[in-house]
């Protein structure tokens, strides 16, 4: 899932199929960014010979935040069967592992049974971020500081959700692309006020950061009540009878 295709052209594991990042998302009720329908996503993976029960394996390029977008994606649908390469494509490369030119062996599309219900649990609705503010919900941003503190940003306003608290999503990694210990994450995130006992919320522009985040929080840390705002700031900020924070801190 690295941003280009043209990187795996040049070079890709054995038998990786390519997904471009934005193939997941589509515009809805006026959001120009959203992931797709379920049914949609279904399809998607179908089309990929991917079934409920497929072992999926994913990496972009140094552990960045695309995989994690449809890791939790599949989390929504119930998918248990996922996982992300440690340290990305950069960290194979350099460890001298086997890379391919050559395209995986056609794969025949299957259908992909969705459950019966979709795990609601693991996603947070515009309403209901509105519905948590002031309470004891955690809010946390994964954007750059710049953009949280309202400095820069492409949004009508800039700023955060009020309440909110920063963390760059990539202060999880360390700088070869793995992931720090979970004592040093337990550590860092209990400084925010995020903690396992905690309703935890994490949101960015658009739910892709975040996902990397809620990633951390929910299956490297192992905390019970995690859940992706991924509509995002993106969708809150465009909606003027909404607050935004955009004090200096």
């Amino acid at each position: 899932m690295r941003m280009e295709v043209r990187d795996y052209w040049t070079s890709h594991l054995p038998s990786a199929l390519y997904l471009s990042p934005e193939a997941l998302r589509w515009p809805e009720n006026g959001v120009p960014v959203q992931l797709l329908p379920a049914e949609a996503l279904a399809q998607l993976l179908g089309r990929m010979g991917i079934i409920p029960g497929t072992i999926i394996v994913l990496y972009s390029e140094k552990n960045g935040f695309m995989p994690f977008y449809l890791l939790w994606a599949l989390d929504y649908i119930g998918h248990k069967n996922c996982g992300v390469l440690q340290g990305g494509f950069e960290k194979w490369k350099a460890e001298n592992r086997f890379l391919t030119q050559d395209y995986p062996v056609k794969t025949r599309p299957a259908a992909y049974s969705l459950p019966a219900k979709l795990r609601s649990e693991v996603r947070a609705t515009k309403d209901e971020v509105k519905q948590s503010l002031g309470g004891d919900t955690v809010l946390l941003d994964t954007r750059a500081l710049e953009t949280y503190t309202g400095e820069r940003g492409a949004w009508k306003r800039r700023g955060r959700i009020p309440g909110a608290v920063h963390r760059f999503w990539s202060e999880s990694l360390t700088p070869d692309g793995s992931w720090k210990s979970r004592e040093e994450l337990k550590r860092d995130f209990a400084s925010l006020g995020v903690t396992a006992e905690k309703k935890i919320i994490v949101y960015c522009g658009s739910g892709q950061m975040s996902s990397h985040t809620y990633f951390v929080l929910k299956h490297i840390l192992g905390f019970p009540s995690v859940r992706n705002y991924d509509s995002g700031f993106g969708a809150w900020a465009a909606d003027a009878e909404l607050p935004v924070d955009n004090s200096r801190k």
